[in-house]
């Protein structure tokens, strides 16, 4: 099965370190689509220079969507650091500070003040740090819930249609994880929480993930060392009933 799933949010600032979803899964899922990228990497080879800010631009729906296509099937975006913005307008109305704090985010990849800017009217701001790590700051947190259901729906979607046997290979949908359910996870996110596929236990009935606290989400870890970390829950895919179910520990309830 997949590798594990590390969360780590910050509700305060709204930014999500991730080990484990990708550029794909970002762009697929998310409602709020941005119309123009401000590229927080002044070395990178895409879009078009802009004078004020000295940081180049992605404009229109169009080339953004272009732009995307192009990360999420290229394997090495380190280099891929942006804030949407609204109006080119308002871009060239950037004080010097708010070009300094811009260029403070893009390069220590993280905020001095708020990471939304009034006049940039920015959903999103998103670093790929390497390594399978993406922080990701979101306006409205909600768009990371659906990105994270819709990641351990396709998961589980592939596993149970993985094992069927080959003369019944007819795909057995499965519904998307509930949002509700996904925020039922919020205070186990904000510590850090794995998503431990691999040992996921495999049942004609039934998957059910093991979720552990892990404070370092944004490290590699094995499945032994997760082995050492406190299992906090599981949450569980009745494929008969095609239904989700979370338990989580009540020590931590």
């Amino acid at each position: 099965m997949n590798s594990a799933i590390f969360v780590h949010m910050d509700t305060t600032s709204n930014v999500v370190l991730t080990r484990g979803l990708h550029a794909d899964d970002f762009q697929r899922v998310i409602i709020h689509r941005p119309n123009n990228l401000l590229l927080l990497n002044p070395a990178i080879s895409e879009g078009e220079f802009e004078t004020h800010t000295g940081l180049k631009v992605i404009r229109g729906h169009y080339e953004v969507e272009q732009f995307f296509q192009m990360i999420a099937r290229r394997k090495n975006n380190t280099d891929i650091r942006w804030i949407d913005f609204t109006d080119l307008t308002m871009v060239k109305e950037l004080t010097p500070l708010e070009i300094s704090e811009l260029l403070y985010l893009g390069h220590m990849k993280t905020h001095l003040h708020s990471p939304f800017f009034y006049k940039l009217q920015n959903d999103f701001v998103y670093f790929d740090m390497g390594d399978d790590l993406l922080r990701v700051y979101y306006r409205y947190i909600d768009e990371f819930y659906r990105i994270l259901a819709k990641k351990i729906t396709a998961i589980i979607y592939q596993e149970v249609n993985d094992q069927r046997p080959f003369f019944r290979r007819k795909l057995i949908e499965v519904p998307t994880l509930p949002i509700d359910l996904v925020k039922e996870l919020r205070e186990l996110l904000k510590d850090g929480l794995a998503f431990n596929f691999p040992k996921a236990k495999l049942t004609s009935k039934a998957v059910e993930i093991p979720l552990y606290a892990v404070e370092e989400a944004g490290s590699r870890l094995s499945n032994q060392s997760l082995r050492q970390k406190e299992k906090v829950g599981t949450l569980t895919y009745l494929t008969k009933q095609a239904q989700w179910q979370l338990a989580i520990d009540p020590e931590w309830i």
